[in-house]
């Protein structure tokens, strides 16, 4: 009897593999036979799954914010009835390079915003998911909901090369992080 495939999870496990090519190489390097290589599997097979090399990076960046997302349900799962700071912390540093899997995820970030800049369809789907995270953190807020949803984001967003290139640590972006968090709930 032949082994049924999980199609999703296959899928999955290919936008693993572009994590680990774009983490090793960037993202111009990558190449349905690097992600091939890469998966163990035929470049056929990652062709069956995705007909391009767009398709499968706009699989791939859906998949981080999915992996991500876990993440963050399982950390706030763990927090006792969460006040909206700490909520608002846990979304923010989940998103800080300071684990294997987070520094992944902030270099592929930063991989599909430089790919977003020339390329209409990448920066459309980022936007979209900016502005799904501002709303979410939004919500939280107490005052100046968007002004200080912009502010915590996007300096989050703009901590992850210098955390990823040694110039902070994961701690001295969160020290940075608190004291904004501090600011924006005082």
């Amino acid at each position: 009897m032949p082994k049924k495939v999980d199609a999703a999870e296959r899928r999955r496990a290919i936008a693993e593999a572009v994590f680990r090519v774009i983490e090793t190489t960037g993202s111009e390097a990558v190449s349905l036979r690097d992600v091939a290589a890469e998966a163990g599997v035929s470049m056929g097979m990652v062709q069956h799954y995705f007909g391009t090399k767009d398709e499968m990076l706009m699989f791939a960046l859906d998949h981080m914010g999915e992996r991500v997302g876990r993440r963050l349900q399982a950390r706030l799962a763990a927090l006792p009835d969460p006040t909206p700071k700490q909520v608002t912390r846990a979304m923010l540093t989940e998103m800080l390079p300071s684990t294997k899997e987070s520094r992944q995820e902030a270099a592929v970030s930063i991989a599909f915003f430089n790919r977003a800049v020339a390329t209409p369809a990448y920066a459309a789907a980022l936007r979209d998911g900016y502005q799904r995270l501002l709303n979410l953190l939004a919500a939280q807020l107490p005052r100046d909901r968007q002004h200080e949803a912009d502010t915590l984001f996007f300096l989050t967003q703009g901590l992850l090369g210098p955390v990823l290139l040694g110039h902070f640590t994961a701690e001295q972006a969160t020290a940075l992080l608190d004291a904004q968090l501090d600011r924006a709930f005082a």
